[in-house]
């Protein structure tokens, strides 16, 4: 059976990534690896549940300034922590999210 697909839009919609967007109700940074990969990060922090913004490359949450690595959403702060993240495919130059949040 195959995964239920959410359509993001065209990679040409998103110029400067990482762009903020809202899919199911839900707030997400969509970002671009390093190896070309997109992903959409949840832009909601772990700890402190504050709305996590981009500044200087990374993904900061201002309540507590917890740092998240804007590739992989790792925390930089605590090694345990990280921003919850669903896969994105990407199809005849669209993007579509795949998945449930791991």
């Amino acid at each position: 059976m195959r995964e239920q697909e959410i359509e993001i839009g065209t990679i040409d919609a998103f110029g400067e990534l990482p762009a903020e967007i809202t899919l199911e109700h839900t707030p997400y940074w969509l970002v671009r690896t390093s190896a070309g990969e997109y992903r959409l990060l949840l832009a909601v922090c772990p700890h402190a549940g504050g709305d996590i913004r981009p500044l200087n490359g990374m993904l900061i949450c201002p309540l507590h300034f917890w740092t998240f690595d804007s590739e992989t959403g790792k925390c930089l702060n605590d090694p345990d922590e990280r921003l919850m993240q669903r896969t994105v495919l990407v199809r005849d130059g669209r993007l579509f999210a795949i998945g449930d949040l791991v």
